[in-house]
């Protein structure tokens, strides 16, 4: 298989989407039983990275609180006001000490030129995790979501996403997921429409499990 429908966006994921149910029962499964996702994405910048930083290890919904009162209170996200900032003020908002650095040493590569966020978008996959991966706090996990949400990035895998792992594990109870959890490589080289698909059956089946009978 390869991008025959062209760069993954709302308009092509539906036949990226039906294409991997026709190769793979348990992605049919998912479309019978849960229906399409919507396809979401952020913004290809420097905000989105901030936001993806404050969501380790914490709900979105928590992440998403402290990333505007933080914004708020130093006049937007930009790299130039989080430098400016300085992680002690940033941790005086409330983000931790550990993610205030990391905040803090993203923007300072952005304003010092050695990181250009709009020149991800131009390098290949391994070449923009990579060049991700350099920054304190961003790893495989944090660069390949940036790359799946933002850069909208067709074969791109999110490693130790627990979310993945989950819907993973109740698409294949009676296998052994962890090689598959690490790499989806079943799915290449679709797999971040495949890690979409996923995401929507684990989301869609805890809503379901939440809901009383």
């Amino acid at each position: 298989m390869n991008s025959r429908y062209g760069d993954l966006n709302a308009r092509s994921f539906p036949a990226y989407a039906r294409e991997l149910a026709a190769q793979f029962p348990e992605i049919d499964g998912i479309l019978a039983s849960c229906g399409l996702p919507k396809f979401w994405s952020r913004q290809a910048n420097i905000e989105t990275l901030f936001r993806i930083i404050l969501e380790q290890q914490v709900s979105l919904a928590a992440a998403r609180t402290l990333f505007k009162r933080v914004s708020h209170s130093i006049g937007g996200m930009t790299a130039h006001r989080v430098y400016q900032a300085g992680p002690d003020t940033l941790r005086s908002l409330g983000i931790s000490r550990q993610k205030s650095r990391y905040c803090y040493e993203l923007a300072r590569a952005v304003v010092e030129r050695r990181l250009s966020i709009a020149g991800l978008s131009r390098m290949s996959d391994k070449d923009a995790i990579e060049k991700l991966c350099v920054q304190p706090g961003i790893g495989p996990w944090s660069a390949s979501i940036y790359l799946i949400s933002a850069l909208k990035r067709i074969d791109v895998w999110a490693p130790g996403d627990l979310a993945l792992q989950r819907g993973i594990e109740d698409l294949f109870p009676a296998e052994d997921t962890k090689a598959l959890v690490e790499d989806g490589a079943r799915w290449r080289p679709w797999r971040a429409v495949a890690a979409r698909l996923v995401w929507h059956h684990y989301l869609s089946n805890m809503t379901t499990r939440k809901t009383p009978s």
